[in-house]
């Protein structure tokens, strides 16, 4: 069995909102409000900060 096909990703990074932001990783804006997100600038994809995605996830839960 292919081992890398089960592997699990990395922990989440570290939280704009912990005080970590000036020595980490350049942080990606979020494509809504275009403030700090918690992921990298290298992460693919749609990035989006934890209020859009918080409020993201309650539209998509509330729509039947």
């Amino acid at each position: 069995m292919d081992e890398s096909y089960c592997e699990t990703p990395g922990a989440r990074p570290v939280t704009v909102a912990s005080g970590a932001a000036e020595s980490g990783p350049p942080y990606a804006e979020c494509v809504l409000c275009r403030e700090p997100t918690e992921y990298p600038e290298s992460v693919k994809g749609i990035t989006l900060c934890p209020v859009c995605e918080w409020q993201e996830a309650q539209r998509t839960a509330c729509s039947g």
